[in-house]
């Protein structure tokens, strides 16, 4: 009633001036709505995200459990009947192994809660009669905040188990604890990061570790033997759980060295099969282990192992994804479709040659030693470039000079002897490679960039071939993939003229504390040396 008698007695201005205030009210209050539409729009879009995140992450958890329920079930089981003393040692190395590596995964998947309680890491008692290094940590400043001089009132003690190459050494890593007596501020140092969180093993006894298996080809029970032999009782079980720490840990190099690999423009590729030790069947199966690697022109110099449980060609395209470029491999049809979608093939002018030279050692062939000769004066065109230490350039000028006719004398004897020839037979068919490959074998002879053979990839796989009797593993991918991707570095690193073991050390070292801006530091290819610590 009230406000009825005061609108009535508005003037014309009044009402304006009362009309413009509520619409300014009314505008503000909508604009407040709108607002608080669009944050709760936004928390529930973060909220689907954040559920979305956790769904993926409960499944890879629980995909990751399973598989863990497996292993565990093989490990602790009766085991195969079929399987002798030996296979069943390397698979339980392996088995604890990947048992390692996938609760170290489960762990970065999970959310710990800011208090949850620690649990006290199981040690072993390191000898009395190893030597003691002591490494002491200690503030920068032992000034308080304060002002006064904080005064030291105890340490801490850790040992941590270091190998120098044929020695022990146990370091004791001392840290003082210093207090100030006015306002009770109490500094140490922060304990160093390591690879294995509160274990004894230092970077050096990890990268010996890894260098005896997986470049000397030394099972784990062998080195526990070693280790017993020196006075240190390190169970294969204790020894595969270190193994598989160090493989989760050095995934993210294998990554970062796979994406540069992956921007050049010649790669070679190659594969051999490896044994594989199936739990379920008791028995082995033949697995590959796929060789990627750059030319020897490259002066980024890589090799990268992919292991996978088929020789299927759908495992090269998979690795190689996008890349196209021009690939030297042999005439295996798993690389046919590479081919369709735009990658260049360059043939292995080796495996042409082999053909002949099979079939000159088997049966003195004369047709094969005429052939041979062909051969013979190609390749030493390209030891003459080598040694010469020409550049694409060079290499493409003396290629079109000398080895592009002596190719085309080749190309009309292979014609003419398959000519002279029946069908089926050995010679028609070592002929019938080099003719059916032909502008891939020759694609040499016009870009410097591309080498005459696949030897370089070939060589990078031979100390796999060495050590395959050591080559067998659990029924999962995890344990050739870990052995791939230590294998992968440790050949890298020779292949930059490094001594894998410092690089491994010096790498292990490095890891926990590397900023992953600055990961590719730590590739075999831009690596630097420092010295070792003693």
């Amino acid at each position: 009633m009230e406000s009825s008698r005061e609108l009535a007695s508005m003037d014309a201005e009044a009402l304006r001036d009362l009309s413009a205030t509520l619409l300014t009210k009314l505008a503000e209050r909508e604009a407040q709505i709108s607002e608080r539409d669009a944050e709760l729009s936004l928390r529930d879009a973060l909220l689907a995200t954040r559920d979305k995140e956790l769904k993926a992450k409960q499944l890879k958890i629980d995909q990751l459990t399973y598989e863990m329920a497996i292993l565990r079930r093989y490990r602790f089981d009766r085991r195969s009947e079929q399987m002798d003393v030996l296979q069943r040692s390397l698979l339980d190395e392996c088995i604890d192994a990947d048992i390692e590596a996938i609760s170290l995964e489960i762990e970065a998947l999970q959310e710990k809660p800011a208090s949850a309680p620690k649990e006290k890491p199981r040690r072993v008692a390191l000898p009395a009669s190893f030597p003691r290094r002591e490494i002491r940590h200690e503030p920068e400043n032992t000034q308080c905040k304060c002002g006064c001089s904080l005064e030291r009132i105890g340490e801490d003690v850790s040992e941590k188990l270091d190998y120098i190459p044929g020695v022990f050494e146990v370091e004791r890593h001392i840290r003082g604890k210093w207090v100030c007596r006015a306002c009770e501020t109490l500094i140490q140092a922060p304990v160093p990061p390591q690879i294995i969180d509160k274990g004894i093993p230092t970077a050096g006894l990890l990268a010996q570790v890894l260098i005896a298996k997986y470049l000397d080809h030394m099972p784990l029970y062998r080195q526990e033997s070693i280790f017993e032999r020196a006075g240190l009782a390190l169970s294969r079980s204790t020894l595969a759980q270190w193994v598989g720490a160090c493989g989760v840990s050095l995934q993210p190099l294998i990554g970062a060295m796979k994406d540069e690999l992956l921007t050049r423009p010649v790669l070679h590729a190659d594969e051999t099969p490896v044994p594989m030790l199936k739990p379920g069947l008791g028995r082995t199966h033949r697995a590959y282990l796929w060789s990627y690697s750059t030319s020897e022109y490259d002066e980024f110099k890589a090799v990268i192992y992919d292991f996978t449980e088929s020789r299927g060609g759908v495992h090269a395209r998979e690795f190689l994804s996008t890349w196209s470029g021009k690939l030297v491999c042999d005439d295996y049809a798993g690389y046919k479709a590479l081919f369709e979608r735009g990658v260049i093939e360059a043939g292995c002018m080796a495996h042409a040659r082999r053909k002949l030279h099979d079939l000159y050692a088997n049966h003195r062939s004369e047709i094969a030693e005429d052939g041979l000769r062909y051969f013979a004066a190609l390749y030493e065109i390209e030891a003459e470039a080598r040694e010469l230490k020409l550049d694409a350039d060079g290499r493409q000028q003396l290629r079109k000079q000398r080895s592009k006719p002596i190719a085309e004398a080749l190309r009309q004897w292979l014609t003419r002897q398959r000519g002279q020839v029946p069908d089926g037979s050995a010679t028609a068919k070592a002929i019938d490679y080099g003719l059916g490959r032909w502008a891939a074998l020759t694609r040499y002879l016009d870009d410097g960039d591309l080498p005459i053979d696949n030897n370089h990839v070939e060589n990078r796989i031979r100390p796999v071939a060495l050590g395959r009797s050591n080559w067998l593993f659990a029924g999962s991918q995890r344990a050739g993939e870990r052995a791939a991707n230590v294998m992968s570095l440790i050949q890298s690193a020779k292949l930059n003229g490094h001594d894998p073991y410092r690089y491994l050390k010096d790498v292990l070292d490095r890891l926990p504390t590397q900023p992953s801006s600055r990961l590719e530091d730590l590739l075999p290819h831009r690596w630097q040396s420092r010295p070792l610590t003693h």
